[in-house]
């Protein structure tokens, strides 16, 4: 039955690459190497136009520069300023440094709370680092988890427009000034998402770092993540539902809802990483990685600058380019940390993944993925808004989101756009009406229960 439930969703919805392209992990490492000590050539308030594009091709992932490189670009460089998380998990991260230790087979043993390993003693090459970095970004600071009312999935091909499509018309027309530049609209998909954390919460650590002291509902899980689709007609109904353990060892239980089969079905461990409804994402891509750590292999690989969105100045992910593709956007230069994802079951789609960190607040920013054979197949960027803006909190009033807590200090996840470069299409995932969820366990229990999927919603 299992297999029913990929079947389903392949049957349907498969997407295959047809083409390779250029470049190879050999092409990423070396413009790392060749970039590693770089200076910028710009200040912050500059803009960088199509003419100055050299000036960023240093601190713009080699893979991504054709997407935000481009007549007509507008490249605005501002600071992101102090993007430490918050005090409650720096503490911890100070309490318990030097306790967490790294197992034989990777899992991570000995923590309760905060950042796990300092990356600065990190060495390039190393799998033990590798080990170490990705549970860093496990563990990265997510206060009790994301919240969104609407995730929008737009596929966009490469090539022609889109000002004819439902999602520009006026019946439309709060999504209409997010979507400018070109590219051909092919599919929308709506849903919400919501993600709540239970386990090695550094704001409760008067329950032993838990929800509810770790009992109930609660008990032996890190986190419970719900994502939905509420339309097109074809999908509406569809739903996912995943239980992390907090033991590293224990396998995730999955489940989703396919309204032709009209039941809940439990989902394998391939099905997270098989095109999800026909996008070019992967349950697993979600926030860059979104896997359990022990079945791939990770070798830390170094650290580089690299200008991301970081800090939104926008409300709303707002897309322009030849191909709708790129962000409309303030850049920052920050210094990342690279980890190398190598997927131990044979049948993974990717051969390899290179996932880039932010050195000070955890967040991904951009990671790419290799097919089989060896090429370069997606890559992805992600942007953030900073929960102390106030363009965070215009999510609320705009899309019925419950307020943020000033003081969260952590990056919402404002979008994650993947372009499958052997494809020529793009998904781009803005999510809006973003907020950290509530953790009333009664509440989250009639969200999160596997019962939840039967509604359909």
């Amino acid at each position: 039955m299992r297999n029913s439930i990929r079947l389903a969703l392949l049957a349907a919805f498969a997407v295959q690459p047809l083409v390779a392209t250029a470049y190879t992990p050999e092409d990423h490492l070396a413009w790392m190497k060749a970039n590693a000590t770089a200076q910028p050539q710009f200040v912050d308030g500059d803009t960088i136009t199509f003419e100055k594009a050299d000036l960023i091709k240093p601190f713009t992932p080699v893979e991504y520069q054709e997407v935000q490189i481009f007549e007509g670009m507008e490249v605005k460089i501002k600071d992101a300023g102090d993007l430490t998380p918050n005090e409650a998990y720096t503490a911890a991260t100070e309490k318990f440094k030097g306790t967490a230790t790294i197992a034989a087979d990777g899992a991570l043993e000995n923590y309760t709370a905060g950042r796990p390993f300092d990356p600065a003693t990190f060495t390039p090459g190393s799998k033990e680092d590798g080990s170490k970095m990705v549970w860093n970004w496990n563990f990265r600071w997510q206060y009790s988890g994301l919240s969104v009312n609407e995730v929008h999935w737009v596929w966009v091909r490469k090539g022609g427009e889109h000002s004819k499509h439902e999602i520009m018309t006026e019946q439309n027309a709060k999504y209409a000034p997010f979507y400018e530049g070109g590219g051909s609209f092919e599919r929308a998909l709506t849903g919400p998402y919501r993600r709540v954390m239970f386990s090695h919460r550094s704001d409760l650590p008067e329950s032993g770092y838990k929800v509810n002291n770790g009992e109930g509902f609660a008990k032996g899980t890190e986190f419970r993540e719900y994502t939905g689709f509420t339309s097109p007609f074809d999908i509406a109904g569809t739903a996912f539902l995943i239980l992390r353990y907090d033991d590293p060892r224990k396998g995730d239980d999955s489940w989703a809802y396919i309204p032709s089969l009209r039941r809940v079905r439990r989902i394998s461990v391939e099905v997270k990483s098989d095109s999800l409804l026909g996008t070019d994402h992967t349950l697993e891509d979600f926030y860059g990685f979104n896997g359990r750590p022990l079945e791939h292999d990770w070798e830390y690989v170094g650290t580089v600058k690299e200008l991301a969105v970081a800090r939104s100045r926008n409300t709303n992910a707002m897309f322009y380019g030849p191909n709708g593709w790129a962000m409309k956007d303030d850049w920052a230069l920050r210094q990342v940390d690279v980890m190398k994802q190598t997927p131990k079951r044979s049948n993974h789609p990717y051969s390899m993944k290179y996932i880039h960190i932010d050195r000070q607040s955890g967040e991904c920013y951009y990671a790419n993925a290799f097919d089989k054979a060896g090429q370069l197949w997606k890559v992805w960027q992600l942007s953030k808004l900073w929960t102390e803006d106030p363009q965070a909190q215009a999510q609320v009033t705009d899309w019925k989101a419950l307020p943020t807590p000033a003081g969260t200090k952590f990056g919402l996840f404002q979008s994650i756009n993947v372009i499958d470069l052997q494809n020529s299409r793009g998904t781009l995932v803005p999510t809006r009406g973003i907020a950290v969820p509530a953790t009333d366990l009664d509440k989250v229990k009639k969200l999160l229960d596997v019962n939840y999927l039967t509604e359909g919603r």
